[in-house]
C-alpha cells in the first residue's frame, strides 16, 4: 500500500525490492554475488554499488540514504518499514530495521 499510496514508478519499487533483498542477504551474512545482477535496475538512482554490496550489516544511516535517492524524498522509516512488513515484504529486513529504530539501539 505504500507504494500505491504515493504512485512511485514500477522501476522505483523494482529497484527498492532488490535493495531490501540484498540487505536480507548482508544481515544473514550470505553471498551477495548472485545480487550483482541487473545492476542497470540502480543507474536512474546513482546509487554507489560497491557500498551497496558490501558483506557487512546494513544500517539505518544506509537505508535512510537509499530510500532517499530511489523516491528522490525522505520518509518516515518505521511508517515505511512497518507498511511493508504489513504487506509480508521482506519482513525479517523490516524487523531488522525497527529493532535499530529503537530508541538505545545502535
Amino acid at each position: 500500500m505504500f507504494a500505491i499510496d504515493h504512485e512511485f514508478e514500477e522501476n522505483q519499487v523494482q529497484a527498492f525490492l532488490k535493495i531490501l533483498g540484498v540487505f536480507s542477504c548482508r544481515i544473514k551474512g550470505e553471498d551477495i554475488s548472485v545480487w550483482y545482477q541487473d545492476d542497470q535496475l540502480f543507474s536512474p538512482f546513482n546509487l554507489a554499488l560497491d557500498k551497496l554490496y558490501v558483506s557487512e550489516q546494513p544500517t539505518v544511516e544506509e537505508l535512510k540514504s537509499v530510500v532517499a535517492k530511489i523516491f528522490y524524498q525522505e520518509f518516515e522509516l518505521e511508517y515505511l518499514l512497518c507498511s511493508l512488513k504489513k504487506q509480508f515484504i521482506q519482513t525479517a529486513v523490516c524487523d531488522f530495521f525497527l529493532q535499530c529504530l529503537k530508541p538505545g539501539s545502535k
